[in-house]
């Protein structure tokens, strides 16, 4: 679906602001504090090569998930979204850069790779898994026992999206600040912060998040968007390992995972925020303008 280019300006206004935001903020939470950073030193052992067996078996597990969609629903996203598809990986290799990055100061994993080296692999990885990823989602939601599974489960209060947005971004700003600088106190809030800074950009245009069902009960975009995340990203991880990849990670297995599922989570809402260039719905206003609760009539004199 074609749109006017004027309505694309406030889908790259929020993903420019998020991007600005993952940059700018851990650096100057160091200076703020008074504190250095080092380059995290790589461990021993292969990247590259590793690295590029994980890439390709990654774009042949979506295209096996494709494909297996289009003949159980007739959809495909690679047979009918391609554009869609095209632009979700260009944005998943900024994504991917800039998880590389915010991990230069929180160091949750190494590997054998410099600084430089680690946010390259990370931009051709998130290429892939973003739209991979997007791809999982939709074959999930095509079980209907997975999808009966996150639905009319108990609902959470709904805020106003104002106070909603304003709580996400405190949140968002905490934990990329307060995580960058006790990383060992706030790197759950740290991790979960992309996340909640995009759905608070997200509610300050008026536009749904990831979270916008809980309100009703509906849990399913939660559930497929994380178990995408998990499923994608483990098998990722598991054909790096498995072709020689050094990394070590400075995590549990259950924080893996719940990593993981947040990434899936962050992935699902990037593609949301892309989908806006195909929906052709005007969009502009932060806070869209309420009436006035008394209508005023005026009448000419006579």
């Amino acid at each position: 679906m074609a749109t006017h280019p004027a309505e694309t300006i406030p889908m790259l206004n929020r993903l420019l602001t998020f991007a600005v935001a993952l940059l700018l903020l851990p650096p100057v939470a160091l200076v703020l504090a008074g504190q250095e950073w080092f380059a995290p030193a790589p461990i021993a052992g292969a990247v590259w090569l590793p690295a590029l067996s994980g890439i390709l078996a990654v774009l042949a597990f979506g295209i096996l998930l494709d494909t297996l969609t289009f003949h159980r629903t007739g959809h495909s996203l690679l047979r009918s979204q391609r554009s869609y598809l095209l632009w979700s990986g260009v944005a998943g290799t900024v994504t991917g850069t800039l998880i590389a990055y915010l991990n230069l100061f929180a160091e949750s994993w190494f590997t054998a790779a410099s600084a430089t080296q680690a946010l390259l692999v990370a931009a051709f990885s998130g290429t892939v898994l973003l739209p991979v990823i997007l791809i999982s989602r939709l074959w999930l939601a095509g079980l209907p026992g997975l999808v009966r599974l996150g639905t009319r489960r108990f609902a959470l209060p709904a805020l106003p999206p104002e106070t909603a947005a304003i709580l996400l971004l405190l949140l968002a700003l905490t934990g990329l600040a307060g995580g960058t600088i006790r990383t060992d106190l706030l790197g759950w809030l740290f991790w979960l912060s992309p996340l909640l800074l995009l759905a608070a950009l997200q509610l300050l245009w008026n536009e749904s998040t990831v979270f916008s069902g809980l309100a009703q009960g509906d849990w399913s975009r939660i559930l497929l968007g994380a178990i995408s995340g998990i499923v994608v990203g483990g098998f990722a991880l598991a054909v790096y390992r498995f072709s020689g990849g050094a990394l070590y990670l400075d995590t549990g297995t259950w924080q893996l995972v719940a990593g993981l599922g947040v990434f899936g989570l962050l992935c699902l809402q990037i593609g949301d925020a892309v989908a806006e260039h195909w929906r052709g719905k005007p969009r502009g206003e932060v806070f869209r303008k309420k009436p006035f609760p008394i209508p005023i009539v005026t009448r000419k004199d006579q």
